[in-house]
């Protein structure tokens, strides 16, 4: 009664009060804990922007774009899981890594960032590309050795945000092996 009563003289704040409620019913949806987060991927995201504003070689902005591939494809498996969805897990994460891995393959490429005339190569491949599969490799290990730890821990982690902790020390000393090979 009394909210009915604050909407009824202010059209602004009725309309911005009915825009809300879905967003408030999304939230309320939501669930509890993911291992794979929007956190994250966020934090990957954070990564790439990071590493381009320092004009840091594309190798090491690949290192973080990889990971980014990689956190959005298991958050993306994680959230069909609990669709309760049947199929091979590995078949379904596989499926999903490589079409996120297209997507942002062809982002870089209509941004410019590779292509035909780029001349930046390592082993004939894009300095970018090259990153990407690094960072892709490093993320994936740190997921499955910090799955590997939870399992012999008897399914608890060893401390908090441990699969964060371990990709991100994969990550940095990715980063720092490129940085000194190919500086």
């Amino acid at each position: 009664m009394a909210i009915r009563k604050y909407l009824k003289y202010n059209k602004a704040k009725k309309r911005a009060f009915y825009l809300a409620i879905p967003f408030i019913a999304l939230i309320a949806l939501l669930p509890e804990a993911m291992a794979h987060c929007p956190l994250c991927t966020a934090a990957t995201v954070l990564g790439v922007g990071i590493t381009r504003s320092f004009g840091l070689d594309d190798s090491i902005v690949g290192i973080f774009a990889g990971a980014l591939i990689i956190s959005s494809a298991l958050w993306a498996n994680n959230l069909i899981k609990k669709l309760d969805t049947l199929g091979n897990s590995y078949l379904r994460l596989g499926s999903i890594t490589l079409a996120t891995f297209v997507l942002t393959s062809l982002g870089f490429y209509y941004a410019g960032i590779f292509g035909p005339a780029n001349t930046y190569r390592i082993f004939g491949i894009e300095k970018i590309l090259f990153g990407t599969f690094s960072g892709m490799a490093v993320s994936l290990s740190a997921y499955f050795a910090s799955a590997q730890l939870k399992k012999n821990n008897r399914g608890k982690t060893l401390f908090n945000y441990q699969t964060m902790a371990l990709t991100f020390a994969g990550l940095i000393i990715n980063a720092f092996i490129f940085w000194v090979v190919f500086r």
